[in-house]
C-alpha cells in the first residue's frame, strides 16, 4: 500500500477508489451499525438492567459502557465493548485510504453541524497523529488515519490499544461509583417505557431532520456510494 503525506500538507497521492461492489461491502456494516446504535438509543432504558451486554453490543456511548459496568462481569464487558468499538474503525479507514481527502470531506458533511469539534480534531490530528487515533479513534479520525497514509499496522496497534485503555478506565470508573450508578440504571428501568417512548420520538425526528439536512447515514447504499463518487470527482475537478 502506497504511503501518502500527512493530511492537509503536501500534494496528495492519485487515489484508486474501489468497484461499486468491494465499496459496498464497506458501507453496508457502516449502515447496519448506525442502525443499530439508534435501537440501542431507543431501547437503553429497557436494556441497561435486563440486558446490558446487548446495549453496548448495540451502542457503546460512554455513558452506556459506564452505566452496565454494576450489572456485567469484567470479562463479558472487556470482550463486548471492545469489539463493538472497534468494529467500524477499519470500515472508515478504508474509505480514507481509497478517497483521501475527498473522504473526509464527505464525512464531514455528514457530521453536520460539529464544525467546531471537527476542526479540533482535523487540527488535533496534523500536530499528533498517534495519540488522536488511540484516544480519540471516531469515524473522522480512523478517516483521517486512512487518508494520511498510517500504516494499516500502527492504525491497528493504536485503534486496538487506545481502545482497550479506555474500557480498562470506564470499568474503573464504573466500579468506584457503582453504588449511583445502581441507582441511576434502577430509575431507568423503572420508568423504562415512559422513557422507551420519548427516545423513540426524539430519535425519530433526529433522522428525518439528518435526512433534509443531508447529514444521515441511513440512506441507501446507493445514495452513499453517489455522495463518495461526487465528492471524489470534485476534489479531482
Amino acid at each position: 500500500m502506497d504511503e501518502a503525506p500527512t493530511h492537509g500538507h503536501g500534494a496528495q497521492p492519485v487515489r484508486r477508489p474501489p468497484s461499486r461492489r468491494v465499496l459496498a461491502l464497506v458501507l453496508v456494516p457502516i449502515v447496519v451499525m448506525t442502525a443499530l446504535a439508534y435501537v440501542g438509543d431507543i431501547a437503553a432504558a429497557g436494556l441497561v438492567e435486563r440486558h446490558p451486554l446487548w446495549l453496548i453490543a448495540l451502542n457503546t456511548r460512554k455513558r452506556y459502557l459506564a452505566l452496565v459496568v454494576p450489572h456485567t462481569d469484567a470479562l463479558s464487558f472487556y470482550v463486548v465493548g471492545t469489539l463493538r468499538q472497534l468494529l467500524s474503525d477499519p470500515f472508515f479507514y478504508l474509505i480514507g485510504i481509497w478517497y483521501g481527502d475527498a473522504g473526509v470531506r464527505w464525512l464531514e458533511r455528514k457530521l453536520g453541524d460539529g464544525g467546531l469539534l471537527v476542526t479540533w480534531m482535523e487540527r488535533g490530528f496534523m500536530k499528533a497523529a498517534w495519540p488522536m487515533v488511540a484516544l480519540f479513534p471516531n469515524s473522522l479520525i480512523c478517516m483521517l488515519a486512512g487518508a494520511s497514509g498510517m500504516p494499516a499496522w500502527l492504525f491497528l496497534l493504536l485503534n486496538v490499544g487506545g481502545t482497550v485503555v479506555s474500557m480498562v478506565v470506564l470499568r474503573a470508573f464504573g466500579d468506584v461509583f457503582s453504588s449511583p450508578l445502581a441507582a441511576v440504571t434502577h430509575f431507568l428501568d423503572h420508568y423504562r417505557w415512559p422513557i422507551i417512548a420519548v427516545s423513540a420520538v426524539l430519535v425519530g425526528i433526529n433522522v428525518v431532520l439528518n435526512r433534509r439536512k443531508g447529514t444521515s447515514e441511513l440512506e441507501s447504499i446507493s445514495s452513499l456510494e453517489r455522495e463518495l463518487e461526487e465528492a471524489a470527482d470534485d476534489d479531482a475537478g
